[in-house]
């Protein structure tokens, strides 16, 4: 899948949300927040099963669904705010390998190269 894809997907979607005209940058923001933060309560959960300590535990498939939503949450804040996540996850992390004198970079179209 593709950033693009995301994108597009979430514009249709959000056309069908009751109550959408209300999600600003401030609300986006804040359900990203609010994602991440349930990506971390999940792997807790999944680190807390695989290491045997009392109280409820989460699966792989758990923690990989936080993930995809904080990922839907970011595209739409960035959405919002104009930001393309592909542009700029390729330029961050071609910036990152330059920093590092690594040779992985990011075409355009988020292939490696």
């Amino acid at each position: 899948m593709k950033f693009s894809d995301l994108r597009q997907a979430n514009i249709t979607r959000q056309k069908e949300w009751p109550g959408n005209d209300q999600a600003d940058i401030a609300f986006r923001g804040l359900e990203v927040a609010g994602e991440f933060g349930e990506v971390a309560e999940s792997l807790k959960k999944y680190l807390r099963g695989q290491r045997g300590i009392k109280g409820s535990t989460a699966t792989l498939e758990d923690v990989a669904s936080e993930m995809a939503d904080s990922i839907i949450a970011l595209d739409l804040l960035a959405d919002l705010m104009g930001i393309d996540l592909g542009e700029a996850v390729a330029r961050k992390f071609n910036a990152t390998s330059e920093k590092y004198g690594l040779k992985t970079r990011l075409s355009d179209d988020g292939r490696p190269i």
